[in-house]
């Protein structure tokens, strides 16, 4: 598999509607990472994993995905004693979707975790990927010690550069300057390439944790710019490297809790365009029901420049019908879905074109990006 692009999606409704839309063209170039929901302790959890596999299986089976439990704490076991890591793949390769575990730099010290991942290594043919977080990045600064560290990892699974991912994720940069994020990501690029790493992503998340940090005024639009994709843009032009893959949060942000539902949630539509999100906010679904308020805004982004059309994806012809009221969207679920999928089209195209107008390929293209 040779994405172009990992979107680290929560293993949810909302992003299952967004894949099972895809055009072929776009699901074909990219390869998610699905993070397990953690619902907590009201319900069973070996039930709530069970039934995020089968609808993932539904959404992405028969291709490839990574498999991370960072919501869920390094040694959580489920009711029989099973960790949960181990559970999840289980479920998940059950669904028909080859699943590859995400391995955390800063978890590795847990002995439960580890033993999980090396079970396994120990009965499945998997490619890792080792995600390194602010941690990593920070032991970067002594490259001595954080190559031993790597190096251990790497070891006690038995696998090598040359069958193993790395994930630099940056995570939460939404209130970071694009220079220090970009510093980072080089340093971080630098470190992995000198301990033989070819393939590398580079994911962040420019989306905020609340709606209201992106747009403050209730009924009202703005524009927030998208970091992650810049830096990534400024590191491909400067290196011109395909094996620098481009990954982030599609329209969610990282540290977004599972299972919160607001009271005073707001109607809204989180639209990416090139380098930014524009995004149309409502006010709270205490004073209007969603789907009332839904129309207006949809109303607002297809009258703006921003929209692309009803062609340009399933989310787009959403946005157009809602907009003249052939459908009343109030699910905020299937707004994710909605924004989700016309995110995954629009980035897949966009790291398309920047790619052939820096450096071109001569080879057949599948599909119509538009």
């Amino acid at each position: 598999m040779n994405p172009i692009y990992v979107p680290i999606l929560a293993a949810k409704q909302g992003e299952f509607s967004a894949l099972l839309n895809l055009q072929s063209t776009v699901s074909g170039r990219i390869m998610p990472l699905f993070n397990v929901p953690n619902p907590g302790n009201e319900k069973s959890l070996e039930d709530a994993i069970a039934k995020s596999a089968v609808k993932t299986g539904k959404a992405w089976s028969g291709r490839e995905a990574f498999l991370d439990i960072v919501k869920w704490k390094p040694n959580a076991r489920t009711e029989s004693g099973i960790h949960v890591l181990e559970f999840a793949f289980s479920q998940f390769r059950s669904q028909g979707v080859t699943v590859h575990p995400v391995v955390a730099y800063d978890r590795w010290d847990d002995h439960e975790y580890s033993q999980a991942l090396k079970n396994i290594r120990a009965s499945h043919s998997v490619m890792f990927c080792i995600r390194l977080d602010s941690e990593a990045i920070e032991d970067m600064g002594d490259l001595p010690y954080f190559a031993d560290r790597m190096n251990q990892i790497m070891s006690e699974l038995d696998v090598s550069t040359d069958n193993c991912y790395v994930l630099i994720d940056l995570g939460d940069v939404s209130k970071s300057a694009m220079p220090d994020v970009l510093a980072n990501a080089e340093t971080a690029i630098d470190a992995t390439r000198s301990l033989g790493f070819g393939t590398v992503i580079l994911a962040g998340s420019s989306m905020p944790a609340s709606i209201n940090e992106a747009v403050g005024t209730p009924d009202a639009a703005g524009c927030i710019p998208r970091i992650e994709m810049m830096v990534w843009k400024a590191i491909f032009a400067e290196r011109n490297d395909r094996s620098i893959i481009f990954g982030d949060y599609a329209i969610r942000n990282p540290n977004a809790a599972d299972g919160i539902i607001a009271q005073h949630s707001n109607a809204k539509i989180r639209y990416t365009i090139n380098n930014q999100f524009f995004i149309v906010r409502g006010h709270s679904k205490q004073l209007t029901r969603i789907g009332m308020q839904s129309k207006e805004l949809a109303k607002i982004l297809v009258a703006s420049q921003h929209y692309m059309g009803p062609t340009f994806s399933w989310g787009d012809a959403q946005i157009l019908g809602c907009s003249i009221g052939t459908k009343e969207i109030g699910s905020l679920t299937t707004w994710i879905g909605i924004d989700s999928n016309h995110h995954i089209q629009t980035i897949v195209a966009e790291i398309y074109e920047y790619q052939q107008q820096v450096a071109p390929i001569s080879v057949p293209v599948q599909g119509d990006f538009v």
